[in-house]
């Protein structure tokens, strides 16, 4: 434990970067609010009390459990609405027994933000049971021409969308911007750089190593502590700023919805897997904090080549955007574009991507999710960094 506290004190608990880390968590939060007020993550309702009003008391009547007394609220209130706003008769003035205080306002929240999504929720087991017997059809198809991988993919559908519905209804708008929000990605891929891509550099310039490597505590003890370290800092950085980003949600919008299926979002209608919004949120951090660790790893071998901590500073960013550029491949149906993705540790990072829909490849007959691939690639990499290290440790007396 000593060792590691030295090296956490000549690399993470550094002033620079713990006043960095402080700006960073500001950064975030600002980041957030600005996307909020902006209308990024849920449309600006509107400026006037009214509107808030309304919104609010349509909310609470409609929010919780479906049952038919609220979708036939919705489909009454919407139908009634628009035949109003379609014939243009309705009043231009304030008017009484209207939750906005317009009839045209109370057509713009019903049809804007509770009528199509109610509409998705209530229909979604009787469309997932028809794309069922679809692939019912497709894999008798499959099987009866011999097409053994597409076959394998309809029974891999079969298998993973059975039984599904949604039984509650609320907003999942704040849900589907957390899920996909990765600015505090970039402010953790900046804060390791700073933590870790001069753990080695900085005992060379100075002209320590040799020193270190003679004592006790050289050779393996060293290398290990400043392995554990690097993971640590990544998973803490990843843990700090996934509670940060959903306490600051939780605080504008609520945590509302975190027991309902992932497929409640609309936007991933088509996802393989079948948990809830709260279980997918942890999936995404915990894949986070692995491509990070992974990411970290990377780091220091890169400070363990050098000599001058610039270079695998530098070196980190150019490795960062690249990782970066490949994620974004993630789900890609290109084979070799999906390759390239799983080799990048930050692919890890995009669970939107690689779960939001069904993304998979084929070894011969056999299908499986991408995520599949990518933790493969993962492990080879980590088996080969680590191998990489013993080389160095053994001839350049890293």
């Amino acid at each position: 434990m000593k060792l590691l506290y030295l090296e956490a004190r000549k690399g993470i608990l550094r002033r620079s970067v713990l006043i960095a880390l402080i700006l960073f968590l500001c950064l975030d939060i600002l980041k957030i609010g600005l996307d909020y007020r902006a209308g990024e993550i849920r449309e600006v309702i509107g400026n006037t009390e009214g509107m808030q009003a309304g919104f609010a008391e349509i909310y609470d009547k409609v929010k919780g459990p479906i049952t038919n007394e609220t979708a036939a609220f919705l489909v009454g209130e919407y139908r009634r609405l628009s035949q109003a706003v379609a014939d243009g008769t309705y009043s231009r003035k304030p008017q009484e027994g209207t939750y906005s205080g317009y009839i045209y306002g109370d057509y713009f929240l019903i049809g804007s933000y509770f009528y199509s999504q109610m509409s998705y929720c209530v229909q979604y087991s009787m469309r997932m049971a028809e794309r069922l017997e679809q692939e019912r059809e497709n894999l008798k198809l499959y099987q009866s021409v011999g097409n053994k991988s597409m076959a394998a993919k309809c029974s891999y559908i079969l298998q993973h969308y059975a039984d599904r519905s949604i039984s509650s209804f609320y907003l999942m708008d704040s849900w589907e911007s957390l899920l996909q929000f990765d600015f505090s990605d970039l402010l953790i891929l900046l804060l390791l750089i700073l933590g870790v891509a001069a753990s080695f550099t900085r005992e060379k310039e100075t002209g320590m190593t040799m020193l270190l490597s003679s004592s006790r505590y050289g050779g393996w003890p060293m290398l290990a502590s400043k392995c554990g370290v690097a993971i640590s800092y990544a998973i803490g950085l990843t843990i700090l700023f996934s509670v940060l980003n959903l306490t600051v949600y939780g605080v504008l919008f609520g945590l509302q919805g975190w027991d309902c299926p992932l497929y409640a979002i609309e936007a991933c209608q088509d996802t393989p897997f079948g948990g809830t919004v709260g279980q997918f949120y942890l999936l995404s951090c915990g894949m986070k904090a692995m491509g990070f660790s992974i990411l970290s790893l990377l780091l220091l071998l890169m400070s363990a080549c050098f000599r001058r901590t610039l270079y695998p500073c530098i070196l980190g960013v150019g490795a960062g955007a690249g990782a970066s550029y490949l994620a974004g491949w993630a789900a890609s149906p290109v084979w070799w574009k999906g390759v390239l993705a799983a080799v990048s540790p930050l692919t890890l990072t995009r669970a939107w991507n690689l779960w939001s829909c069904l993304c998979g490849d084929w070894i011969g007959n056999i299908y499986f999710p991408r995520i599949t691939l990518v933790l493969l690639i993962q492990l080879v990499l980590v088996v080969g960094m680590l191998w990489a290290f013993k080389f160095l440790l053994v001839h350049a007396g890293v």
